[in-house]
């Protein structure tokens, strides 16, 4: 045995008999619940409208005047590239 170590005891006193007792509980009735049926027939249905007449802006096509959506300088590509 080891100088210094003991042993370790827990005593527990209890009853030679051990009785549990529940008291009564209340009844209570089931909440109501709505019956069950069946759903109406039906049918399915997709409207679409489309008007009658179209209003647009532009009703002459547009007119780009020649250099007006040019870039200066050229951008210079992401990546490397062969002329041939």
């Amino acid at each position: 045995m080891v100088s210094g170590a003991g042993l370790k005891v827990a005593v527990t006193v209890t009853d030679e008999f051990v009785e549990n007792a529940h008291g009564a509980v209340p009844e209570h009735p089931p909440p109501d619940q709505p019956l069950n049926t069946e759903p109406l027939s039906g049918a399915a249905v997709s409207v679409t409208s489309v008007p009658a007449v179209t209003l647009v802006e532009h009703e002459v096509p547009q007119l780009m005047l020649p250099g007006e959506l040019v870039t200066v300088p050229l951008p210079v590509p992401a990546l490397v590239t062969a002329t041939v």
